[in-house]
């Protein structure tokens, strides 16, 4: 077998040759030269992701360093125990941060390994790349009295945990925790030391907290706040701040639903039921880590819980109170759109198909515009407090009140 970076003829190829030879992991020269692993790796490779690690001797205070690098991978969700180990998931994108990680988790007794598994649903080989340690290696960290190294500082923590876990979207960061009561830490920090606010978004039920700064300026001051140690991480300050190209992103989603148009003239004032099919556009930059505009699961889970659950198989004149007076499909984008948007900054177009012959097309205000204005006035008429005061209520109003007459039923 050639090597296609030295030339060399080999019996095989693997990370060892390639580490010395050109710097890439195998998986990385798979990459970039479009090959399948199947072909690259041989049945003993596979078998040595079975194989105990080899882990460096931990220290017996971890600095001050590695303790936040590791509770800001526990606050993103990168840390899970496997048996008997503790292992912190990462990417081939951005296998260079795991290594940045691991040049701190050493201290906790981590090595790296890229392992390569038979993916049973995926029907082919894959790679795994993550950091191992003994999980006894951290309870003997933590379990040491006496440690004279502080705490480490919430920034630190939070820096790591934005480089491996946050989303921009339009402006906007997007940071998923896996403990709520991190979240609340989070904000009231951010908020009591730095003015920065954020907001917590439904994040569909289990036990993650979904946090978004505020404001495109909320945004800003954070990235600004973190911007040293960001900057030391490799990719990451580039990731928030690169010039990538934009692209558009749509979603189809189908619900089937019944509604009446109040006040109609024709047929559409009576009951009927019908398919919608609703296209969600969402224009962004091309996020250059994860390959995308955003992620299609999330736009899925997304318009699922706040659009799709509330009005499938429902009447949409009783699904919300904005719909009840009319529930057309222009309506229907309106209030779709004031759903969607703290949760898609980069919304840029719905159209809402009632039939294949008659559809709607609609663009609302972008997120800042809307907190700015609110919910849109079309849909309130019903609801505003002021409907009832006019003095023309006086024409129809009874010139005598019913009289309340008590009732004994004894």
């Amino acid at each position: 077998m050639k090597c296609m970076e030295c030339e060399a003829e080999l019996e095989r190829i693997d990370s060892a040759h390639l580490l010395v030879c050109c710097g890439l992991t195998l998986q990385e020269y798979a990459v970039r030269y479009g090959l399948p692993l199947d072909h690259l790796v041989s049945p003993d490779q596979v078998a040595a992701s079975q194989c105990a690690p080899e882990c460096p001797v931990p220290v017996r205070y971890p600095s001050n360093q590695a303790r936040a690098v590791l509770q800001g991978l526990r606050m993103a969700g990168r840390v899970a125990e496997e048996g008997d180990l503790t292992v912190v998931a990462g990417e081939v994108r951005t296998l260079d941060l795991l290594l940045w990680d691991l040049s701190w988790l050493r201290e906790y007794g981590f090595c790296f390994r890229q392992d390569y598994d038979y993916g049973d649903g995926a029907h082919r080989i894959v790679a795994r790349n993550h950091l191992l340690t003994p999980s006894a290696n951290l309870r003997r960290a933590d379990g040491y009295p006496g440690c004279p190294v502080p705490p480490p500082d919430l920034l630190d923590v939070l820096a790591v945990c934005v480089a491996h876990a946050a989303i921009l979207q339009r402006d906007y960061l997007f940071l998923e925790l896996h403990n709520p009561s991190d979240g609340t830490l989070v904000c009231d920090e951010l908020l009591g030391q730095y003015d920065i606010r954020l907001v917590e978004l439904d994040s569909g039920g289990g036990q993650t907290v979904l946090l978004r700064t505020l404001t495109a300026a909320d945004t800003g001051r954070l990235l600004e706040l973190l911007a040293d140690r960001l900057a030391a991480m490799p990719g990451v300050a580039e990731r928030f701040a690169s010039q990538s190209p934009s692209a558009t992103v749509v979603k189809e989603l189908v619900f089937d639903a019944a509604h009446f148009i109040t006040d109609h003239p024709a047929k559409c004032s009576n009951l009927h039921g019908g398919r919608y099919v609703l296209h969600v556009k969402v224009h962004d930059r091309i996020d250059p880590v994860t390959g995308c505009v955003v992620d299609y699961g999330y736009l899925k889970r997304v318009v699922n819980r706040r659009v799709v659950d509330r009005f499938d198989h429902h009447m949409l004149n009783y699904a919300a109170p904005e719909l009840a007076w009319r529930s057309s499909t222009e309506m229907l984008c309106v209030f779709i759109w004031e759903q969607l948007i703290d949760y898609l900054p980069g919304l840029q177009e719905l159209q809402l198909f009632e039939t294949t012959q008659s559809w709607c097309i609609y663009s609302g205000p972008d997120l800042a515009e809307f907190q700015r204005r609110g919910p849109s006035a079309l849909q309130r008429h019903f609801t505003d407090r002021t409907l009832g005061t006019s003095s023309l209520r006086g024409l129809i109003r009874p010139v005598s009140p019913p009289a309340l007459r008590a009732v004994d039923q004894r």
